[in-house]
């Protein structure tokens, strides 16, 4: 998982960079309210975390990677967390533009 985390960092990491002085993309940006009903089963990412029994959105860097893995397959469009989160970092930079 570490590298989806890094490759994730690095996406957002770019478009801050290409954003100039704006905030780095927060993850309710990221997975918002709209890409969360389009591909889950859920309203928000806040709620898709809640399901997953987590607290908050950072608690899933802590999680087992088959877990997510296995939940975002239930409950989603994706395969995997992975895809979950190119996705999400791609329709976002499409927005942008």
């Amino acid at each position: 998982m570490t590298d989806e985390k890094d490759k994730l960092k690095q996406n957002l990491e770019k478009v801050a960079e290409e954003r100039g002085d704006q905030q780095v993309v927060s993850y309710q940006d990221l997975f918002s309210p709209m890409f969360m009903q389009k591909n889950t089963s859920f309203a928000t990412i806040d709620v898709f975390v809640r399901e997953l029994g987590l607290k908050d959105f950072q608690e899933i860097e802590k999680i087992d990677d088959k877990v997510i893995d296995d939940f975002v397959k239930k409950e989603t469009k994706f395969n995997n967390w992975q895809e979950m989160q190119q996705r999400a970092v791609s329709e976002y930079m499409t927005s942008l533009f």
